[in-house]
Order: structure tokens, then C-alpha cells, then sequence
């Protein structure tokens, strides 16, 4: 399972592959959407509060976060990580520094932001990167064949599917750990609308329980660790670094993958058709929908690849490189956006702020959510004028090192010196 992994060319601490960049910016805008759609909400909601708005512009907006965003841009976003891990990795063992020790403490920091992030809003990520993270050290000197294999089974989510498959053989039901939706989205629907700021940290602190259970009936958390390690296998063949040298293979993916998406539309839309004629319920049919979950996932996983190799191969064109660039200073400063994203949509929504949960319709929070990031690409861009790094970033680096970071950049600190 293990193979000798040869040295890849030094990456300069002063680089930054900027297509990654453009990368996260991109995942960053899918996740604000994702959650901006409806109202902010980190968990289970009614199911009468979804179709609460069956206006025009709120049907686009939905249809649009159905087949382009859900399940995708978190993706993007854990491949990204695998392959930020490979690189930070590699400086390590550069600077001949301990590994282990130094990433362990360095995800410990990003544990506690993810922790305090969670308190104050449910749907976190980082609660759930860190300990796959942690997972993650322990498969990063497996061979490129295993982490191929391993990666293609963990993004597809077979594990999950085939305990689904044991689950409907041995009990004739497809979800793994019963779940009571509706009292558990009566619930989270009172936290938004009337709770205040102690009742809304105290339900959060106790829906870790709920939050568990996604991942595991989801198979969340397969699928997540499978793209950590495809990302940390894109970093090692170093596809990145020089784009330009690796389009054939850029080519390729994508090629293979816009067929499979097509396959998996056609069959999906023989499927739909079949079950609709034959009345067939996919809630109380688990076969149903056991098939219907696995067209999902090859379906997210054809369009996340066709996402990433996309971007990857138009930054290489000139006019799409000016019109992705924007992106990159958002990416750059990826842990400020998020949080900070996550602030604004639950002031924005929840009882402790504005309170407009269930006042927008889902096309007029599309329209906040467009306006949102429009406004966080202008104060990243001018935030990196002066600073080298996001303020959470800053803090994140001087906690990691024990010792406060330059935070201005060099021509600031320059000007600064003279005066």
C-alpha cells in the first residue's frame, strides 16, 4: 500500500499558485449561495418553509442550487485542501521541520476557530475538516495507485452505499441512522425566527449530535476525506504548479467527465421517467432510492471534476484570466471569507439580527447573495493592498509559530521603515 514517493521541485514559500486561488474564490461564492438560498439556515427547516416562494426568479434560483451547487462547491473546496495539505507537507520536510508535530498543532489552531464557528452557527466545516485532517497525515505516504483507487471509491460515497445496500436487505430501510426531521426542523425553524443570542449558542452546542448524523447517513464525511486525497494526489503529480505542461491531462479529465455527467443525465432522466410511470414513491421505496442516490453521486462528482479541470484550463486564456482574477483575492483570504460570510448570513436572517428569515423569497436572497461577494472581492482586493495575509489567516500563522507575523506587506512595511 506504500510506495517511495520521489521529491517534488521546491515550492518557494513567496509563490502562490494563483489558479488555486481563483479555485477557492470560486468555492467560496458556491458556499455563500448554498447557504444564502435559504435564508442561512444550518440545518433541517419544514418542509412547507421550502416552498413557501413559487414566484419565477425564486424557481431559477432553487432550480440553479439543485443541479450547479449543491453537494459540488464543498467539494471544490475539500479538494483543495488535500492539495494545500501536499504543499504545506512538502515545506515541512523542506525546512526539515517535525511533521507531525508542527501540522498537528497547526490543525489543533483550526479545530478551536472551527469549535468557536460552530457555536455560533451550526453548519460548520471546519469541525468536520480537522479531524479528517488529522486522518489525513496518516495516508499521505501511500502509493499514487492506492490514492487513486481509495480517493475515485470515497467521492462516488461506496462505503455509504453499500451499508445502504445492507441496511434495505436486512431491514427494508435505506437511512442508516433514523433521523426525525420534522421535529428537528420545527426546532432549528424557532431558533432563527424567535431565539436569542444564549438560546441560539446553547441549540447549536447540542445539534454536534445532528450534525454527526448528517455525515454519517449522508456519507458526508467519505466523500469529503475521498477529495481530500485526490487533492493531495493532484499536489504530488504537481498538475499545478505548471497547468501549461499538464493541459493534456487537464483535457482528459474533463473530456471524461463532461461524458459521464451526459451518461448520468440520460440516465437519470430513463429513471425519473420510469418511476414516475410506474408511480413508483422513492420515499417509502428504499431500492428507489438507493438507486437514485448513487446517479446523485456520480452526477456531483462528474460536474466538481468538470469544475476544477474547467476553471483550471480558461485561467490559461488571457480574457478569462482577467475575469477570474478577481476571484484570487477572495481565495487568498479563504478562512476570513468564510467566517465571515457566516456572520453576515446569520445577521442578516436569524432573530438576533435583521430578522428576515422567510421575509425574502430564495431569487431575492440569489440577489443578496450576488451583492454579498461583489462586496467581499472589493474588500479582499483592497485589504491585500496593505496586508499579506486575511486577519483570520494572520492570526492562524502567529498562533501556529507562537510569535506574532509581519502582516503588512513588503512595499507597506517599506514605506513604513522610511517614514
Amino acid at each position: 500500500m506504500t510506495a517511495s514517493i520521489p521529491s517534488p521541485h521546491p515550492i518557494h514559500k513567496m509563490d502562490r499558485i494563483v489558479t488555486l486561488d481563483v479555485l477557492r474564490g470560486f468555492a467560496l461564492f458556491g458556499i455563500l449561495y448554498a447557504h444564502m438560498i435559504f435564508w442561512y439556515a444550518g440545518g433541517p427547516l419544514p418542509q412547507e418553509t421550502y416552498q413557501l416562494y413559487k414566484d419565477l426568479g425564486s424557481g431559477i434560483a432553487i432550480g440553479t442550487y439543485m443541479i450547479f451547487i449543491l453537494s459540488k462547491f464543498f467539494a471544490i473546496f475539500s479538494f483543495l485542501f488535500g492539495l494545500s495539505f501536499h504543499i504545506q507537507i512538502q515545506g515541512l520536510v523542506q525546512r526539515h521541520e517535525p511533521v507531525l508535530t508542527r501540522f498537528g498543532w497547526r490543525l489543533a489552531i483550526l479545530g478551536v476557530i472551527g469549535a468557536l464557528h460552530h457555536i455560533f452557527w451550526r453548519a460548520d466545516i471546519l469541525t468536520i475538516y480537522v479531524p479528517l485532517g488529522f486522518l489525513l497525515l496518516f495516508f499521505r505516504n501511500l502509493s499514487n495507485k492506492t490514492l487513486l483507487i481509495v480517493g475515485s471509491l470515497l467521492v462516488l460515497n461506496i462505503p455509504t452505499k453499500c451499508a445502504e445496500l445492507i441496511s434495505i436487505l436486512l431491514r427494508d430501510q435505506l437511512q442508516l441512522i433514523q433521523e426525525d426531521h420534522k421535529t428537528a426542523g420545527a426546532a432549528y425553524y424557532e431558533i432563527i425566527k424567535n431565539s436569542n443570542f444564549a438560546q441560539m449558542i446553547q441549540h447549536n452546542i447540542h445539534a454536534v449530535t445532528e450534525k454527526l448524523t448528517y455525515q454519517i447517513n449522508s456519507g458526508r464525511g467519505f466523500i469529503t476525506f475521498g477529495f481530500f486525497l485526490l487533492g493531495m494526489l493532484a499536489g504530488r503529480m504537481q498538475w499545478f504548479v505548471n497547468i501549461d505542461q499538464h493541459q493534456a491531462r487537464f483535457k482528459q479529465v474533463l473530456k471524461r467527465s463532461g461524458w459521464i455527467l451526459l451518461i448520468t443525465v440520460l440516465v437519470g432522466i430513463a429513471f425519473g421517467t420510469t418511476t414516475f410511470a410506474l408511480k413508483i414513491d422513492m420515499q417509502n421505496t428504499p431500492f428507489a432510492g438507493w438507486i437514485g442516490g448513487f446517479i446523485l453521486e456520480i452526477f456531483n462528482t462528474s460536474l466538481t471534476l468538470i469544475y476544477i479541470t474547467g476553471i483550471s484550463l480558461l485561467i490559461l486564456k488571457p480574457k478569462w484570466e482577467a475575469r477570474l482574477s478577481p476571484l484570487a483575492s477572495v481565495g487568498k483570504m479563504a478562512l476570513s471569507v468564510y467566517l465571515s460570510q457566516s456572520v453576515i448570513g446569520v445577521f442578516l436572517f436569524f432573530n438576533i439580527g435583521l430578522g428576515l428569515f422567510t421575509l425574502t423569497s430564495p431569487g431575492q436572497n440569489a440577489l443578496l447573495c450576488i451583492a454579498i461577494f461583489t462586496t467581499q472581492i472589493l474588500i479582499c482586493r483592497w485589504w491585500l493592498k496593505y496586508f499579506s495575509y486575511g486577519p483570520i489567516e494572520w492570526l492562524w500563522r502567529s498562533a501556529t509559530d507562537l510569535k506574532w507575523q509581519p502582516l503588512y506587506n513588503r512595499r507597506v512595511e517599506i514605506k513604513l521603515n522610511k517614514n
